[in-house]
C-alpha cells in the first residue's frame, strides 16, 4: 500500500478522506506515474500505456469503495490529471 497520508491509517472503520487530502492523494498518484482520465465510460485509470481496474489501484492505494467513488468524483469535477 502505498504512504499518502501522515495520520495512521489502521482504524476499526475507514477514514474518511478530507477535502484537503485529496488533492495530496492525486499528487502522489501523479508522482507515481498513475494517471485518470474521463471518458464516455467514466473515469478510466491507466499507468504509463497499461489500463488498471479500479480494484487494482483501490488495492495498492490502500482506498476503500467509498473512499474511490469520492476521488471518481473529484476527477470529474477537477480533472486534475489534464496537465
Amino acid at each position: 500500500m502505498r504512504k499518502w497520508r501522515s495520520a495512521p491509517v489502521k482504524y476499526l472503520a475507514t477514514r474518511a478522506i478530507s477535502k484537503e487530502e485529496i488533492p495530496k492523494l492525486i499528487e502522489a498518484m501523479k508522482e507515481d506515474g498513475l494517471i485518470a482520465l474521463i471518458t464516455s465510460e467514466g473515469v478510466r485509470w491507466y499507468h504509463g500505456d497499461y489500463s488498471l481496474q479500479k480494484t487494482a489501484v483501490r488495492e495498492v492505494w490502500g482506498l476503500s469503495a467509498k473512499q474511490m467513488i469520492r476521488i471518481d468524483d473529484y476527477v470529474y469535477g477537477h480533472d486534475p490529471f489534464i496537465n
